[in-house]
């Protein structure tokens, strides 16, 4: 017996699943067991009476087998929905010599079957139609109802009344079993919350551990660059300063990459430099490196905040050059002057950088003057972007490099073809 109200459910992995297979198991069982009982003492009644009797227990039967076979739960809600309305009804309209309380109740049934088997807007179609059927019944048949109606014999009052506790019954347990879902589902909820609430610990634990390991590398490939640099100037002591000042030029190309690690282990943001800051910071460190007088005003200008490590690096190498420049060829002899730097953007991708200074230029056709406008193109090439120049005035239109602007150029690209 056990057995029989307590199949096997170990095909299912999900909980709710097992509950709805148990579910409509149970119910076949008890439709099965009890509407045999009804349909016997109906049968007193005449065979009209006994017919939606019959039918509901050939179909417990029929979604018993198919449960068994198929493991399908939402044909079987389907089934007992459709039918358990259509049979209600049909009871109600044509068998006019019962009293049809207990059809209410099964309507109901029929309702909650679909609400809690196959959902929420599927029961809202349900009450619909219900509804609609009702008002048929009670504008059409309830008066005809009436006057048939005869007093109930003994056996007739046993069939209603076993029929009525057994819609009770069933009512009773639809709504256990939505009780037991809820319940399940609360817990579920609140474990997991719990279960996220530990894994977020864990990630902001792990993540705090990351923040602080990457501005340790940061912090070291900064001191490893700046030791380097050290070598190279106390090796340049030693060389003559046609050589030395090659060095001086690797010195302040190593120093701008050291500055972006500097720049991004003091950030908050480890993936992103703050251009002003650092544009700033730059001009400071070649200053000191060239021993230049402070007679030289920058002009920094900037409504683009931060770029990424692989925009920055190009960035700072090509300012580098350029202010290189300046300082060597066109400020002389402790004279005043100013250098003008202006970045700005019209979005994320493409970017403008100018820069001027308002120094005397004597052009320099120097091998070590050419290799400098080499890099800079270079540089500006690296960046997908192109410049022109007019005398110490350099335009420059770049992309930024650590966005991903392929799918936004292959949609323009569709657009013109």
């Amino acid at each position: 017996m056990n057995k029989l109200f307590n199949p096997d459910t170990s095909f299912f992995n999900n909980y709710f699943d097992k509950g709805l297979y148990l579910l409509a198991w149970r119910i076949s069982i008890v439709f099965i067991f009890i509407f045999t009982i009804i349909a016997f003492f109906y049968s007193f009644s005449g065979f009209t009476a006994v017919i939606p009797s019959i039918l509901v227990l050939l179909v417990g039967v029929f979604c018993l087998l198919f449960l068994h076979f198929t493991k399908k739960t939402k044909v079987v809600f389907w089934i007992y929905a459709v039918s358990g309305t259509l049979l209600a009804h049909y009871a109600m309209n044509t068998v006019l010599n019962l009293t049809h309380y207990v059809d209410f109740l099964w309507i109901m049934i029929c309702i909650y079957i679909a609400f809690v088997g196959l959902g929420r807007k599927v029961g809202v179609s349900f009450i619909i139609f219900n509804a609609l059927l009702l008002g048929f019944f009670f504008f059409f048949t309830l008066n005809k109802h009436v006057e048939i109606l005869q007093p109930r014999t003994n056996f007739e009052l046993i069939g209603e009344f076993i029929e009525v506790l057994f819609a009770l019954f069933v009512v009773s347990y639809l709504t256990y079993q939505y009780l037991i879902f809820q319940s399940y589902s609360k817990k579920e909820l609140e474990k997991a919350y719990f279960e996220l609430e530990n894994q977020n610990e864990l990630i902001t634990i792990r993540n705090n551990e990351n923040i602080l390991l990457v501005k340790e590398v940061h912090h070291r490939v900064k001191n490893n660059l700046q030791i380097i640099t050290s070598l190279l100037r106390l090796q340049k002591n030693t060389l003559n300063p046609d050589v030395a000042q090659k060095f001086d030029e690797a010195i302040n190309r190593i120093m701008t990459m050291a500055l972006i690690h500097s720049k991004l282990y003091q950030s908050d943001d480890l993936s992103k430099v703050n251009i002003e800051s650092y544009i700033n910071d730059l001009v400071n460190e070649i200053l000191s490196s060239l021993s230049s007088n402070e007679n030289i005003a920058t002009n920094i200008y900037s409504n683009y905040n931060s770029v990424g490590l692989k925009t920055i690096v190009p960035l700072g190498l090509l300012l580098n050059e350029l202010l290189s420049n300046s300082f060597k060829h066109a400020f002389k002899n402790n004279e005043k002057g100013e250098i003008t730097i202006e970045i700005t953007t019209e979005n994320e991708i493409d970017f403008t950088f100018k820069y001027s200074d308002t120094g005397t230029w004597k052009e320099n056709q120097s091998p070590k003057f050419n290799f400098g406008l080499e890099l800079i193109e270079t540089l500006t090439s690296q960046m997908e972007g192109n410049f022109k120049r007019n005398e110490s005035s350099y335009e420059f239109h770049l992309k930024n490099l650590d966005i991903d602007y392929a799918p936004l150029k292959s949609n323009f690209e569709q657009v013109l073809l």
